[in-house]
Parts: structure tokens; sequence; C-alpha cells
């Protein structure tokens, strides 16, 4: 799998989690709302180091 591939997986994996953060505060469940929320930011930071396929390795 190429890395623009997994970065595009990626990015729907934080939209899911912000949309399951908005359901869990409409149910009133606030610690699954903080979870999500922070897995979503998580992931969005582990996207900024992660080179894309137009980067050059470096040896």
């Amino acid at each position: 799998m190429k890395h623009d591939e997994t970065k595009k997986i990626l990015l729907e994996d934080i939209d899911h989690f912000r949309l399951k953060a908005k359901y869990y505060e409409t149910l009133h469940l606030f610690e699954a709302k903080k979870y999500a929320e922070k897995l979503a930011s998580n992931i969005e930071l582990a996207l900024t180091t992660m080179p894309s396929d137009d980067d050059t390795e470096i040896c």
C-alpha cells in the first residue's frame, strides 16, 4: 500500500471518529466522546509526520 493510500484511509478514520464523538455527545456519553476526539487528534498528529509518495527516501 502506498503512503498516499494510507493517508486517505486515515483521513476517513479521522472523520469517522469525529462523527462518532458528536453522536456520543447526543447520548450524553461524554467519556466516549472525549476518547473519540483524542483518537482523531492523535491520528491527525501522526499524519503530520507521515511521508507522502512524492518524498525522497532518506537512506
